[in-house]
């Protein structure tokens, strides 16, 4: 008892009274008294039994929350359409060879919905397109990996407009992506200052049948100069200079708050995705 009352910093006394409280607690003796020193009753082996149980989870659960151990089990990434291409697989791929018991778990939406299903603790991670204007959450964890230039683009068959001067191809279809997206708000805004009315002829995520359907002439897109750079579609679309349109984006990574264990896995997915961009450039 003296043994155990100095381990705990307290007097004998003060441990005693401490057993008798837990003994009331609990409903029964875990000490026979009669005996000097006081032995343990049958009671208090199985309550001693248990208890070393509940410490040993305890200290489980404070290993598996330190930082210190291995990421076991889902990483959960949200991907903007217009990045989940196939490029962005040699990230996954990467992370999950330095991770080999994690279990990526990724999907695709919109960027403003992925940031607020990381608000809501729904995503470990979020790799987004925003507007360069569009400022950064200021309530989560992230970095820029890239700023891109945007490019307009028409069907090399269309008739030309080049440039500002051959006037109004604004008021021409448009193809872009579906309602929410950032870019596309910011195209509708700037249409309808030229006085015309942001007529959309196909809305889809896809950024590669996008670019088929504008080099088929369907209608006029603005999509990643990066993306055209290398485009198999490339020789059949013509870039359109116009200085209403000079839009640029900014590709962002973001991860939750609070991740435990999993806050060095979302640091490493953005060390490699630092490095990704920083080639594509």
């Amino acid at each position: 008892m003296e043994r155990a009352a100095g381990d705990l910093y307290l007097t004998p006394s003060a441990l005693t009274r401490r057993i008798q409280r837990l003994e009331v607690e609990l409903g029964v003796v875990l000490l026979d008294r009669h005996f000097k020193p006081p032995k343990l009753t049958r009671s208090g082996f199985e309550v001693l039994r248990k208890s070393r149980a509940i410490l040993s989870s305890l200290s489980d659960l404070k290993v598996s929350t330190s930082g210190n151990t291995f990421p076991v089990g889902p990483f959960r990434l949200g991907l903007s359409h217009a990045l989940a291409q196939p490029g962005i697989s040699e990230v996954i791929i990467d992370l999950a060879k330095q991770f080999p018991l994690l279990q990526p778990s990724i999907c695709n939406d919109i960027s403003p919905r992925l940031l607020v299903r990381l608000h809501r603790g729904e995503l470990d991670g979020a790799l987004v397109i925003l507007p360069v204007e569009t400022p950064l959450p200021h309530d989560l964890e992230g970095v820029t990996l890239a700023h891109e230039a945007m490019r307009l683009v028409q069907a090399r068959s269309a008739s030309p407009a080049k440039s500002s001067r051959s006037s109004e191809f604004y008021r021409q279809n448009w193809v872009l992506n579906p309602v929410g997206c950032l870019v596309r708000e910011e195209i509708k805004g700037r249409v309808e200052r030229l006085g015309a009315q942001l007529v959309v002829a196909a809305e889809l995520h896809n950024p590669d049948l996008q670019l088929s359907l504008v080099a088929g002439n369907v209608g006029v897109g603005i999509l990643r100069a990066s993306f055209l750079r290398t485009h198999s579609l490339r020789t059949r679309i013509s870039i359109i200079e116009h200085p209403t349109f000079n839009i640029s984006i900014r590709i962002a990574f973001f991860r939750a708050r609070y991740l435990g264990i999993r806050e060095q896995v979302a640091v490493e997915l953005q060390r490699i995705l630092l490095t990704h961009f920083k080639s594509c450039q």
